[in-house]
């Protein structure tokens, strides 16, 4: 426990003293925060930019190795490779956080979660994550904060392309090959992806000793155009197919484990129009679709089928002012869904939903001040309307330092699983949306290679949906109430080829009905990245670290605590040429044993080499 604490406590110092990622950062544009291009240092939210260097440096396997224990994030996982996950992002509910590819929604229509585990590094540009309520800019579901991942795209003109190839323990293979194509006016760039592997046990109850392997394959598709000065289109497509294997150990159907498979798809579609109407007058008329598939078998028989569908559109303008911009959009949603149970004959009483949207965005810098504001107007066929807002103001203390305080409201609308799914599993049609305040304050600092940010926060949630009774009696309804105050610090620091970069969170996720904490949200997680660049070799190391959880036993369903963990990864690279660069890594070095999620096995010391080919 003391050596678990002490690493914690490395990263905050290093969180406290260490910052930024080196000077190119500071130029650094994101466009998730309030839906338009801005610099990081101009945004009052809290957030984390990670780009296509930043994924390769990490070797990391998944997105979500890539992902846990930034700045507010926590995820766990049932197992290994593809199985499902949760994001809890500063201690909301797996359902509170907004997750967008190129723009589109890929929340589940039927759970209201997002399928990370699901989405290929491969096909991956960057990652941008605003923590804190966006409701006022995306409506509902943005409690916890946005997650958007933009898929690879070329920038330069020419031709370039990679090929990769590696191998790992667990008879794990990946192959991909990137290419991208073009001029100043036109660009086209595609990406194929595999990879597969035996896994392992994914459950401790299993004691057959056979492991749950995986297989995933797709492709990513993206292509812009300039027509003239004013005038520029863009679509992408990304298509992952999946399956795997998991184990069902004693519910629903035998007190032994069943050997279970899921197979599928994720695939998103999403286009813009950019057109410069005036010099200060800009226009964006997006559209995207979205869908998911899982099939649920058992030992070869399929058990039920599920599929999510989305369709959005959305028109935007942007007025840029001489100390800031002004915003007004509408967008259009329709979620549907389409379910077959072939063993319970389970079915949705509706399946399908829309939601208009009308929203607002206003910022202005006076001298050293700043003000933002925005306010949105929401209409859900299901359950009715909802306004949300966003309030915020900076203050610049010197060229290096600046503090802001804001405070928003965010919604998270019913689900149609929990509104009109099937009543054994407990639907209500009469929930109301869960609804959320918070305020926020922060301090950053940010000078030549340096750069951190510290911000405080507290969200309470009411309203918020839990299940009460026993399946299959059991029936949601609106009964909870959370309070989440917490604290997190994050920087990082790059020169001389040294790139440091840490976060910690401190938080208090608590149940303001039964004083307890959120179930799997640690009260400190962390994480701490270090690389060093020698002439052709470079090498690094990340720490994940995170306090013990609240979680049900995976045996009697009571309550149980699964203990903390700091797990500790190593990689090197060699650039033998131009052209070719061999990778190494050994995660969870150490071979620490430790669960996400009681009851699941995580990954033991896995080693993989593979080799690069740039053109």
């Amino acid at each position: 426990m003391l050596h678990k604490k002490n690493l914690l406590w490395l990263a905050l110092v290093m969180a406290g003293s260490a910052q930024a990622q080196g000077d190119q950062r500071l130029s650094d544009l994101q466009v998730t925060a309030n839906r338009l291009p801005q610099s990081q240092s101009d945004v009052l939210a809290s957030t984390t930019v990670i780009d296509r260097d930043d994924i390769e440096r990490s070797q990391a396997g998944s997105i979500i190795d890539l992902l846990q224990g930034r700045a507010g994030l926590e995820i766990a996982q049932n197992g290994p490779p593809g199985t499902l996950s949760s994001l809890f992002m500063r201690g909301t509910e797996s359902d509170h956080s907004l997750v967008l590819v190129d723009g589109v929604r890929i929340n589940s229509a039927t759970s209201g979660g997002a399928s990370l585990e699901m989405l290929p590094l491969e096909a991956i540009e960057r990652i941008e994550i605003v923590r804190g309520p966006r409701a006022a800019a995306y409506g509902a579901d943005a409690i916890g904060g946005v997650i958007q991942v933009f898929t690879r795209r070329g920038t330069a003109s020419g031709t370039q392309g990679g090929l990769k190839a590696s191998t790992g323990s667990d008879s794990t293979q990946r192959q991909s090959a990137w290419v991208a194509t073009g001029d100043d006016d036109t660009r086209l760039n595609a990406s194929l992806f595999h990879r597969d592997g035996d896994g392992f046990n994914a459950t401790q109850a299993d004691d057959s000793g056979e492991r749950d392997g995986f297989e995933r394959e797709g492709a990513q598709l993206g292509l812009s155009h300039r027509i003239n000065d004013d005038v520029e289109v863009s679509v992408n497509a990304l298509r992952q197919n999946f399956e795997g294997e998991y184990d069902n150990c004693g519910f629903g159907y035998s007190p032994g484990c069943e050997d279970m498979q899921t197979k599928g798809y994720l695939q998103s579609f999403s286009g813009q129009l950019d057109v410069q109407l005036q010099p200060d007058w800009q226009m964006l008329i997006t559209a995207g679709h979205f869908d998911e598939q899982r099939e649920e078998r058992d030992e070869g028989t399929r058990t039920t089928l599920s599929e999510s569908h989305r369709n959005e559109a959305g028109i935007q303008h942007r007025f840029t002012r001489d100390n800031g911009i002004d915003v007004i959009g509408v967008d259009y949603r329709q979620d549907k869904i389409d379910y077959q149970d072939e063993v319970g004959g389970n079915s949705y009483e509706k399946d399908s939903r829309e939601n208009y949207g009308l929203y607002g965005m206003m910022q202005r810098t006076y001298g050293a001040h700043e003000l933002s504001g925005s306010l949105r107007y929401d209409d859900d066929s299901l359950f009715g309307d909802k306004t949300t807002g966003s309030l915020g103001y900076a203050y610049q203390l010197s060229t290096s330092q600046r503090i802001g305080i804001s405070y928003s409201t965010a919604y998270k609308a019913p689900s149609l699983q929990e509104l009109y799914g099937p009543e054994s599993w407990g639907a209500n049609p009469n929930l109301k949306a869960e609804e959320s305040k918070n305020i926020e304050a922060f301090w950053a600092f940010d000078q030549g290679p340096w750069r951190s940010r510290v911000t405080v926060f507290q969200n309470r949630i009411d309203n918020l949906i839990t299940t009460v009774g026993q399946y299959p009696h059991s029936i949601y309804r609106n009964v909870d109430e959370a309070r989440i105050r917490g604290v997190e610090l994050s920087g990082g620091w790059q020169a001389g080829g040294l790139v440091l970069s840490a976060s910690l969170t401190h938080q208090n996720p608590e149940d303001r009905q039964t004083g307890e904490r959120l179930q799997r949200r640690a009260r400190t997680f962390g994480r701490l990245d270090a690389d060093y660049a020698l002439a052709d070799w470079s090498f690094g190391a990340t720490l994940r670290a995170a306090g013990d959880r609240r979680d049900t036993d995976f045996v009697t369903y009571g309550d149980t605590t699964t203990a903390g963990y700091g797990v500790v990864d190593l990689r090197t690279s060699w650039q033998v040429t131009s052209m070719v660069e061999l990778s190494a890594k050994v995660e969870n070095a150490f071979d620490k044993e430790y669960q996400l999620v009681d009851g699941y096995n995580t990954q033991d010391r896995y080693l993989e080499g593979g080799v690069t080919l740039r053109f």
